[in-house]
Protein backbone atom coordinates (compact mmCIF):
# COMPACT_ATOMS: atom_id res chain seq x y z
CA UNK A 1 0.00 0.00 0.00
CA UNK A 2 2.82 2.53 1.24
CA UNK A 3 4.92 1.51 -2.18
CA UNK A 4 1.32 2.15 -3.98
CA UNK A 5 1.05 5.43 -2.76
CA UNK A 6 4.92 6.40 -2.98
CA UNK A 7 4.55 5.38 -6.79
CA UNK A 8 0.97 7.43 -7.16
CA UNK A 9 2.68 10.51 -6.13
CA UNK A 10 5.76 10.15 -7.74
CA UNK A 11 3.55 9.46 -11.37
CA UNK A 12 1.71 12.42 -10.36
CA UNK A 13 4.84 14.28 -10.12
CA UNK A 14 6.59 13.46 -12.79
CA UNK A 15 3.76 13.38 -15.22
CA UNK A 16 2.93 16.53 -15.70
CA UNK A 17 6.75 17.52 -16.88
CA UNK A 18 7.15 14.00 -18.80
CA UNK A 19 4.07 15.50 -21.28
CA UNK A 20 5.15 18.61 -21.87
CA UNK A 21 8.63 16.87 -22.46
CA UNK A 22 8.00 16.46 -26.13
CA UNK A 23 7.07 20.45 -26.79
CA UNK A 24 5.07 22.81 -25.17
CA UNK A 25 3.11 25.95 -27.71
CA UNK A 26 3.51 29.59 -26.93
CA UNK A 27 -0.36 29.77 -27.60
CA UNK A 28 -0.51 27.41 -24.50
CA UNK A 29 1.90 29.30 -22.58
CA UNK A 30 0.19 32.25 -23.35
CA UNK A 31 -2.93 31.06 -22.46
CA UNK A 32 -1.85 29.63 -19.28
CA UNK A 33 0.10 32.58 -17.98
CA UNK A 34 -1.25 35.77 -19.90
CA UNK A 35 -4.52 35.50 -19.82
CA UNK A 36 -5.21 39.17 -18.46
CA UNK A 37 -2.45 40.43 -21.60
CA UNK A 38 -4.70 41.23 -24.54
CA UNK A 39 -7.25 43.33 -22.10
CA UNK A 40 -4.34 45.18 -20.85
CA UNK A 41 -3.29 46.21 -24.06
CA UNK A 42 -6.68 47.05 -24.98
CA UNK A 43 -6.83 48.97 -21.90
CA UNK A 44 -3.96 51.29 -22.93
CA UNK A 45 -5.02 51.42 -26.22
CA UNK A 46 -8.21 53.37 -24.55
CA UNK A 47 -7.14 55.25 -22.64
CA UNK A 48 -4.69 56.54 -25.43
CA UNK A 49 -7.78 57.74 -27.40
CA UNK A 50 -9.41 58.97 -24.19
CA UNK A 51 -6.32 61.22 -23.47
CA UNK A 52 -6.59 62.66 -27.44
CA UNK A 53 -9.99 64.15 -26.09
CA UNK A 54 -8.93 65.34 -22.35
CA UNK A 55 -5.19 66.06 -22.93
CA UNK A 56 -5.79 70.08 -24.36
CA UNK A 57 -8.76 71.07 -22.46
CA UNK A 58 -7.34 74.88 -23.94
CA UNK A 59 -8.35 73.45 -27.39
CA UNK A 60 -11.84 73.13 -26.89
CA UNK A 61 -12.37 76.61 -25.21
CA UNK A 62 -10.19 78.49 -27.88
CA UNK A 63 -13.00 76.43 -30.50
CA UNK A 64 -15.64 77.68 -28.63
CA UNK A 65 -14.48 81.31 -28.26
CA UNK A 66 -12.96 81.20 -32.28
CA UNK A 67 -16.49 79.84 -33.80
CA UNK A 68 -18.21 82.79 -31.36
CA UNK A 69 -15.65 85.41 -32.84
CA UNK A 70 -16.03 84.04 -36.81
CA UNK A 71 -19.89 84.13 -35.92
CA UNK A 72 -19.96 87.70 -34.37
CA UNK A 73 -17.85 88.84 -37.44
CA UNK A 74 -20.61 87.24 -39.86
CA UNK A 75 -23.12 89.07 -37.85
CA UNK A 76 -21.15 92.49 -37.86
CA UNK A 77 -20.80 92.15 -41.64
CA UNK A 78 -24.42 91.72 -42.40
CA UNK A 79 -25.11 94.51 -40.56
CA UNK A 80 -22.91 97.07 -42.57
CA UNK A 81 -21.14 98.60 -39.86
CA UNK A 82 -18.50 101.42 -40.46
CA UNK A 83 -14.91 99.99 -41.25
CA UNK A 84 -13.64 100.45 -37.78
CA UNK A 85 -16.55 98.13 -36.68
CA UNK A 86 -16.00 95.86 -39.04
CA UNK A 87 -11.96 95.97 -38.79
CA UNK A 88 -12.51 95.15 -35.36
CA UNK A 89 -14.50 92.09 -35.85
CA UNK A 90 -11.94 90.73 -38.35
CA UNK A 91 -8.75 91.34 -36.05
CA UNK A 92 -10.36 89.38 -33.18
CA UNK A 93 -11.68 86.47 -35.73
CA UNK A 94 -8.23 86.21 -37.13
CA UNK A 95 -6.81 86.68 -33.77
CA UNK A 96 -8.79 83.23 -31.85
CA UNK A 97 -8.11 81.70 -35.04
CA UNK A 98 -4.35 82.26 -35.03
CA UNK A 99 -4.63 81.28 -31.28
CA UNK A 100 -6.67 77.60 -31.75
CA UNK A 101 -4.00 76.61 -34.38
CA UNK A 102 -1.12 77.57 -32.22
CA UNK A 103 -2.90 75.45 -29.54
CA UNK A 104 -4.30 73.05 -31.56
CA UNK A 105 -0.10 71.68 -33.05
CA UNK A 106 1.34 72.36 -29.16
CA UNK A 107 -1.62 69.88 -28.54
CA UNK A 108 -0.97 67.38 -31.46
CA UNK A 109 2.92 67.57 -30.61
CA UNK A 110 1.99 66.47 -27.10
CA UNK A 111 -0.37 63.99 -27.94
CA UNK A 112 2.06 62.57 -30.44
CA UNK A 113 5.01 62.37 -27.79
CA UNK A 114 2.98 60.96 -25.06
CA UNK A 115 1.86 58.11 -27.29
CA UNK A 116 5.15 57.67 -28.51
CA UNK A 117 6.26 56.98 -24.87
CA UNK A 118 3.37 54.61 -23.99
CA UNK A 119 3.74 52.61 -27.40
CA UNK A 120 7.67 52.15 -26.81
CA UNK A 121 6.74 51.37 -23.21
CA UNK A 122 4.31 48.47 -24.89
CA UNK A 123 6.65 47.12 -26.85
CA UNK A 124 9.50 46.59 -23.83
CA UNK A 125 6.69 44.98 -22.12
CA UNK A 126 6.11 42.46 -25.02
CA UNK A 127 10.05 41.65 -25.07
CA UNK A 128 10.01 40.85 -21.27
CA UNK A 129 7.22 38.72 -22.29
CA UNK A 130 8.24 37.18 -25.11
CA UNK A 131 11.37 36.23 -22.58
CA UNK A 132 9.06 35.14 -20.03
CA UNK A 133 7.18 32.80 -22.75
CA UNK A 134 10.52 31.50 -23.54
CA UNK A 135 11.56 30.73 -20.13
CA UNK A 136 8.76 29.46 -19.50
CA UNK A 137 8.79 26.64 -22.63
CA UNK A 138 12.29 25.69 -21.33
CA UNK A 139 11.03 24.37 -18.15
CA UNK A 140 7.98 22.82 -19.17
CA UNK A 141 9.74 21.13 -21.50
CA UNK A 142 12.05 20.01 -19.13
CA UNK A 143 15.53 21.38 -20.74
CA UNK A 144 16.60 23.94 -17.83
CA UNK A 145 17.58 23.14 -14.32
CA UNK A 146 15.50 25.41 -12.45
CA UNK A 147 13.86 23.67 -9.41
CA UNK A 148 10.03 23.78 -9.63
CA UNK A 149 10.09 26.96 -6.52
CA UNK A 150 12.86 28.70 -8.64
CA UNK A 151 10.42 28.56 -11.56
CA UNK A 152 7.56 29.96 -9.90
CA UNK A 153 9.74 32.90 -8.58
CA UNK A 154 10.80 33.66 -11.39
CA UNK A 155 7.28 33.38 -13.51
CA UNK A 156 5.37 35.28 -10.39
CA UNK A 157 8.05 37.55 -10.74
CA UNK A 158 7.84 38.05 -14.24
CA UNK A 159 3.96 38.57 -14.71
CA UNK A 160 4.39 41.20 -11.24
CA UNK A 161 6.76 43.19 -13.47
CA UNK A 162 4.68 42.54 -16.51
CA UNK A 163 1.38 43.89 -14.43
CA UNK A 164 3.51 47.05 -13.03
CA UNK A 165 4.37 48.33 -16.08
CA UNK A 166 0.78 48.22 -17.49
CA UNK A 167 -0.39 49.95 -14.45
CA UNK A 168 2.36 52.53 -14.89
CA UNK A 169 1.49 52.88 -18.26
CA UNK A 170 -2.12 53.86 -17.87
CA UNK A 171 -1.21 55.92 -14.55
CA UNK A 172 1.28 58.40 -17.48
CA UNK A 173 -1.39 58.49 -19.54
CA UNK A 174 -4.50 59.14 -17.00
CA UNK A 175 -2.10 62.00 -15.33
CA UNK A 176 -1.14 63.47 -18.60
CA UNK A 177 -4.72 63.68 -19.58
CA UNK A 178 -5.90 65.74 -16.33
Amino acid sequence: MKKTIAILLMLVMLLPSQAFAASVSTSYVEKLYFESYKDSVKEVRAAQKKMNKVVCPDVQKLTSKSKASVAKYKTVAKSKPSKDVLAKAKADKDQDKKLLSKAKKECSASKKNIKKESNKALKDIAVYKAGLVKVIKTHLEGKDSLSQEQFTKTVHDGLTHIDSSFRDILYSLRTHSQ
